[in-house]
């Protein structure tokens, strides 16, 4: 024992001794000031946690790569002076450094096969490197002194990584494995020094055990915290992308439907001429009646496209420009179903309209939601019931239409919201992006899913109850 503390003590002087001599040495030089900060910079960023989009498990895995360099660097110097100090001897000295090229080449391998390649990794993968670094530091320390080595204190940081690294349940096993490693020590120890006293030594093992459980827990849930933290800032980011891919969408689409719009009038309008020119002659019987179906079907297309302009127009909605205003909902949704149903006389529509206060709402655009997707549950199947519903779901608003039709998509599912992504033949693509941006308005947001058994589709839009109606106004 005194010959490995009076070791671990001489270790640490020269070192500090090493270090303070090569820090004086770079300020006195002519550039110290650029090399030191350089110097400072690099290793800090040597030892940053990396940024690795979208692959958490990943990034860990990096980190720990560049952590476990940093231990065999320092393990491997400590070799000397322990041989020195008589903390190893021949025999365990080649050992110890066995031990350390064995780890080398594992860190090299992990390096090269998962970091380079970035091949996707998991959680029990992370939990077995760290579980894998446990088991090497234990060996190193059984040659070294076990237990009575002074670096045993990075059991404690072991503990820590795997509390913070290793998510949810496959932590319990890491700390249980700690424990299991340190009692091995312990026994190691306690069989090579019979002179210690029970009593201190037990009250040794007892105060290890709880430190390190105590570091697991806190790391633990510090990285519970952190990761449900970065995850919440992560989705907000996205949120907020989205928000301003669509508003640039929104205002290409008004260019677009501006640009159209003339070209399209003077057409119909050309139409309209040549339709009252074909009255004023008496064409052959045969020709008259092609060119009138050639003037219907350009009539038609004319239609088609006014009404893919209207729905552009439509979609130029910004979440900052919606005027609330109170509005009884009672009297609201049934004008706006009756006159939906007077424009499909032949649909099934049930109507569930639990809310008959007044709400802040921005009336036309609720209008033209409501009306968007009705239409597209009636597009999807016109035999089938389109159910629609309005109610209060704890502080919520929720508003939902329920189709019997084939459902969403994969690609409708996975690019929610974005306009002009549809798979109806003659479809815009703007009804679920004009419900979203309407939504937004209001702090809410927008599900589509599909029913179980491809039996249909459902679209909830919600938001957070507003203030009572006779407490607020336009905005």
């Amino acid at each position: 024992m005194p010959a490995l503390a009076i070791w671990a003590i001489s270790s640490f002087v020269v070192a500090i001794q090493k270090l303070q001599n090569f820090f004086m040495t770079v300020r006195d030089s002519k550039r110290s000031k650029g090399v030191f900060q350089s110097a400072i910079f690099e290793i800090a960023n040597f030892f940053r946690f990396p940024k690795i989009e979208g692959h958490t498990e990943n990034a860990k895995l990096n980190w720990l790569v560049r952590l476990r360099w940093g231990a065999i660097a320092l393990f491997f110097c400590m070799a000397g002076p322990g041989y020195i100090f008589g903390a190893l001897n021949r025999t365990t000295i080649a050992i110890f450094i066995g031990i350390i090229g064995f780890l080398f080449i594992f860190n090299l391998l992990t390096h090269l096969i998962f970091v380079e390649s970035k091949t996707p990794v998991g959680p029990l993968f992370i939990g077995f490197q760290l579980a894998f670094d446990l088991a090497v530091l234990t060996a190193l320390l059984l040659i070294s002194g076990s237990f009575g080595n002074p670096f045993v204190a990075l059991f404690l940081l072991n503990a820590g990584l795997g509390g913070v690294l290793i998510r949810g349940r496959n932590s319990w096993p890491f700390v249980v494995l700690c424990h299991a490693f340190l009692i091995a020590l312990q026994i190691e120890f306690a069989t090579n020094n019979t002179e210690l006293s029970p009593q201190t030594f037990w009250i040794f093992v007892f105060v290890s055990h709880i430190l390190v459980f105590s570091v697991w827990l806190v790391m633990r849930s510090l990285g519970t915290y952190l990761e449900g933290h970065f995850e919440s800032l992560s989705q907000v980011r996205i949120q907020n992308e989205k928000q301003d891919r669509l508003r640039a969408i929104g205002a290409l689409a008004a260019g677009f439907s501006h640009e159209f719009a003339s070209p399209l009038n003077a057409a119909k309008l050309r139409l309209d001429r040549l339709e009252r020119a074909f009255d004023k002659f008496e064409p052959t019987q045969n020709w008259s009646t092609s060119a009138k179906e050639n003037l219907s079907e350009a009539r038609e297309s004319i239609k088609a496209c006014e009404s893919v302009i209207h729905s552009m127009n439509a979609s130029q909605l910004d979440v900052r420009d919606h005027n609330l205003k109170p509005v009884s909902m009672k009297d609201f949704i049934q004008d706006v179903t009756d006159s939906w149903r007077e424009e499909h006389p032949n649909a099934r529509l049930k109507v569930d309209n639990q809310i008959t206060s007044s709400l802040l709402v921005s009336p036309i655009n609720l209008a033209q939601v409501i009306l968007n997707l009705l239409d597209n549950a009636f597009e999807a199947n016109p035999k089938g019931e389109v159910n629609f519903s309005l109610k209060e779901v704890s502080s919520n608003i929720e508003l939902s239409v329920e189709d019997e039709g084939p459902g969403f998509s994969d690609r409708v599912l996975d690019r929610q919201g974005e306009p002009f992504v549809t798979t109806k033949t003659n479809g815009t693509g703007l009804g679920i992006y004009v419900s979203e941006i309407f939504v937004q308005s209001l702090n809410g947001n927008l599900s589509i899913i599909n029913k179980p058994n491809s039996s249909g589709a459902i679209v909830t839009l919600s938001w957070p109850k507003s203030m009572p109606a006779d407490s607020g106004g336009e905005r």
